[in-house]
């Protein structure tokens, strides 16, 4: 729309018609790529921000799992004293 409305502008001056087009696409690329490096970065770094969040809570479940000591540290330590 914006484009239809530039191109509407543009061709009523006919001399430098082609060149504001031209130059309106321009600008409208460059725009439309920084939004996508912007997009595609901040889904990047989403996507390794939740993946390590998932594997620091799969080894905090594994080292749970794996010892008792932070289950029932009174136990542990009445153990050692015996």
């Amino acid at each position: 729309m914006i484009l239809a409305a530039l191109s509407f502008i543009a061709a009523g001056w006919q001399r430098f018609g082609p060149v504001l087009v031209e130059e309106a696409f321009t600008v409208l690329l460059g725009i439309a790529v920084i939004f996508t490096l912007a997009w595609i970065t901040l889904t990047a770094f989403l996507l390794l921000w939740q993946g390590a969040g998932l594997v620091f809570l799969h080894l905090k479940r594994i080292h749970s799992r794996g010892t008792s000591i932070g289950d029932h540290p009174s136990l542990f330590t009445s153990s050692l004293h015996r």
